[in-house]
């Protein structure tokens, strides 16, 4: 009987995410408000038991500072107060820039430049394989055009307007390929709600 219910539930979620395809109504909004609520109420008891767990039973300086200007964000619902709210504010969002900067910069860009040059010397030197040369040059000359396709300091004219041109064509070939992988994601995702209405309501049911 549990079974049954729960498939009925997720069945009439399903539905009903699903119907904003026809248009707006009001099953879609009960939807939509029913899963934002339920996930508000899990990322609060989450954030909740990693207080309790971090901060009150271990009493570590970090999280407990952590926790003082989490708090000062709510002095925005003051109106007396709300200035308080800019200091953790600026701290997080100086924190953040400062961490994402980081992360790009050695997990994006310097990364991606080794493995770059890396490949090529690893097939021109250790493998020999030609194959392996003929895939490090295509990666090398399309990340090389591509940068240049975003150098907007020189004029695209002449060889640098070529090499754009060719960068171009590396990013249209990305992006396609990106776009067709999140396709494919879709249909997967929605391949799956239909296997779990099938598996968990119909054959309950013994429609099928």
């Amino acid at each position: 009987m549990a079974d049954l219910l729960m498939g009925l539930l997720g069945t009439f979620f399903i539905v009903a995410t699903l119907s904003v395809l026809w248009k707006d109504n009001i099953v879609f909004r009960f939807g939509q408000a029913a899963v934002m609520g339920a996930a508000t109420a899990h990322y609060m008891i989450m954030s909740a038991t990693s207080i309790q767990s971090m901060v009150l039973s271990q009493m570590q300086l970090l999280p407990i500072l952590g926790l003082i200007l989490g708090l000062l964000m709510y002095t925005r619902l003051f109106r007396n107060i709300a200035w308080v709210s800019k200091y953790p504010s600026s701290i997080l969002v100086g924190v953040g820039i400062g961490v994402m900067l980081a992360g790009t910069i050695k997990g994006q860009i310097l990364q991606q430049i080794g493995m770059t040059v890396g490949d090529i010397q690893t097939a021109l030197f250790t493998t020999g394989d030609s194959v392996a040369i003929l895939n490090s040059v295509i990666i090398f000359v399309g990340v090389v055009t591509s940068l240049v396709y975003f150098l907007f300091t020189v004029e695209h004219t002449g060889t640098v307007g070529l090499i754009a041109k060719v960068g171009r064509v590396f990013l249209m070939i990305s992006l396609g390929a990106n776009f067709a992988g999140e396709l494919v994601w879709y249909q997967t995702q929605m391949i799956g709600r239909l296997m779990f209405i099938i598996q968990e309501l119909l054959v309950p049911l013994g429609l099928v």
